[in-house]
């Protein structure tokens, strides 16, 4: 009769172990990320270098290959604005670029790093640094046509297109854009895990430009709505 109980336990510690995992010893550390200082007094049309690097917890080893945001923090209730995205290279090191534009409120920009983290290493975001970018123009102003598809969506089109990206990272960003009001979605749940891998020829021909931003969002936009379906 003991035997068959131990047994019994030791098949439930199996099958506890296989619907929540491992022990918390191997649980997901965070990430450092660290991104460079950014000048004050940035001109308008001018383009800023965001660079810095992504380590393991202690600092020693870098972490290569892991999809890097770049955001501006901004005031509830508006979303975070993404403004560029790459990934790091074989030294945890990335670099990128973002043409300057003013906020429409001249509010200071307050741009800082962000890593989604993953099963390993998780979530982390940089230091944050404030910057007003100057008018280059006082008289000129620009109109944000509707439905129009922000330069680092395209850029993470091409990577995710290209699988150098994961689907988790281009279902982030494809909600930054229904937050953000360029996509509209009827569905109130998280839109981050409905679109299907299927999709990434519409998001190469985006980045390509053999589709225009209205038709890629129209796309999109009927994906959410009509059809619903996980990322595989």
């Amino acid at each position: 009769m003991q035997i068959k109980v131990l047994i019994e336990l030791k098949e439930i510690f199996l099958i506890g172990i296989l619907l929540f995992g491992v022990p918390s010893s191997y649980a997901t550390s965070f990430a450092i990320i660290h991104l460079d200082t950014i000048g004050s007094g940035i001109r308008e049309g001018t383009n800023v270098t965001f660079s810095g690097t992504l380590t393991t917890p202690d600092g020693t080893t870098p972490l290569p290959n892991r999809t890097i945001f770049i955001e501006d923090s901004t005031t509830y209730p508006r979303p975070n604005i993404i403004l560029a995205l790459t990934t790091t290279d074989s030294d945890g090191k990335f670099l990128t670029f973002w043409k300057a534009v003013p906020k429409d409120n001249g509010q200071q920009f307050h741009f800082y790093a962000k890593f989604l983290g993953g099963k390993i290493f998780g979530y982390t975001k940089s230091e944050t640094y404030e910057s007003t970018i100057e008018l280059s123009n006082q008289s000129s102003t620009e109109v944000v046509p509707s439905k129009t598809i922000p330069m680092w969506f395209k850029d993470a089109s091409k990577l995710w297109h290209d699988v150098k990206i994961r689907n988790w990272d281009y279902a982030y960003g494809v909600q930054n854009l229904i937050d953000d009001g360029v996509v509209k979605s009827n569905d109130t749940s998280d839109s981050m895990s409905d679109i299907p891998s299927w999709f990434r020829g519409n998001a190469g021909w985006l980045s390509d430009g053999k589709i225009s931003d209205y038709e890629f969002v129209n796309a999109l936009e009927y994906l959410l709505n009509n059809q619903p379906q996980k990322i595989t």
